[in-house]
């Protein structure tokens, strides 16, 4: 747009030379200021030849952008024609595991309250932190299954024999064995 009135602003003045220059031929005294003052006439002729082309070139990359904004569009429109069929199954899915989460939820109080409260606290506050919301991971292949991070033999010994809770050196996760039953 300030592209466009500069380059109006700038064949006005091309204009403008072009009949002072015109003016000019009428009162020269010799050849030469003839010829000097035609070859400025002729100069800002191609002047505003150039900014013609600049404006076409300009209103062609203008029609090009309106139609990648018209293909965005309705790509758009049809990405959200799919949003609504994915939410539309999302919910389903939500409503049929419904009860099944509550009944976890359930567990998961039940089991909080025979919990020591300091605990509780280190695992939702793990659970925070944690990139994937795991707080308590399994050990896959003699690493973390959070981190991935080798384990000591000694630490996975302490881990299979469920004594005490065990936490990853590297990111803080709660360790247990990866063939743990509930």
């Amino acid at each position: 747009m300030i592209q466009k009135l500069l380059i109006a602003n700038a064949m006005k003045d091309a204009e403008a030379a072009i009949l002072k220059f015109k003016d000019q031929q009428n009162n020269v005294r010799n050849n030469r200021e003839f010829e000097s003052l035609d070859k400025e006439i002729e100069f800002q002729e191609l002047e505003i030849k150039l900014h013609d082309k600049r404006i076409k070139e300009a209103k062609a990359k203008v029609g090009a952008k309106k139609e990648v904004v018209d293909e965005a569009k309705e790509r758009l429109e049809f990405r959200k024609g799919d949003l609504k069929v994915k939410q539309g199954e999302l919910d389903e899915i939500v409503a049929e595991t419904q009860k099944e989460e509550e009944v976890l939820i359930a567990k998961s109080e039940k089991a909080k309250s025979l919990i020591d409260e300091r605990l509780i606290m280190a695992y939702d506050r793990l659970r925070t932190n944690a990139k994937n919301g795991l707080a308590v991971v399994g050990v896959d292949r003699d690493s973390c299954g959070g981190c991935f991070n080798k384990i000591p033999p000694q630490r996975q010994l302490d881990i299979d024999t469920k004594k005490k809770v065990i936490v990853c050196e590297h990111c803080g996760r709660i360790l247990v064995p990866a063939s743990i039953e509930d």
